[in-house]
């Protein structure tokens, strides 16, 4: 009995082993990296002579990170002042003012910066 199910699948898998080993491609070999410097028109072969950039000092990086938070800290305590003004100048309603969304969105937004600031201190 050559036309069960064992028979077909034999038959299917070995089809498809032989189908898969004639469109197997061959493996390229890898072309050698060019040396470096050895084509001056190829881009990236800069002369080894260029002095590097000194890595930043991380102290002063910090500095510079502390400076930052506290301006920034100041300019979220004015933009919450004006804040609460405008939301004690907008009238009892149902409807937030423009202005009032946006200057929430502006604080919002100053607040991650700060947030941002302090966690790479």
């Amino acid at each position: 009995m050559k036309t069960g199910r064992r028979f077909f699948l034999f038959g299917f898998a070995a089809a498809f082993a032989g189908v898969k080993s004639l469109f197997a491609l061959p493996q390229k070999p890898t072309p050698a990296p060019f040396p470096r410097n050895s084509d001056p028109r190829r881009p990236g072969n800069e002369p080894d002579d260029i002095p590097t950039l000194p890595a930043p000092d991380p102290k002063a990086q910090l500095m510079e990170n502390q400076k930052s938070l506290r301006r920034d800290a100041n300019r979220l305590l004015q933009l919450v002042k004006d804040l609460k003004d405008e939301a004690e100048k907008t009238e009892q309603t149902n409807v937030l003012s423009l202005s009032l969304v946006k200057k929430a969105e502006e604080v919002e937004k100053l607040a991650r910066h700060i947030k941002e600031l302090a966690r790479a201190s």
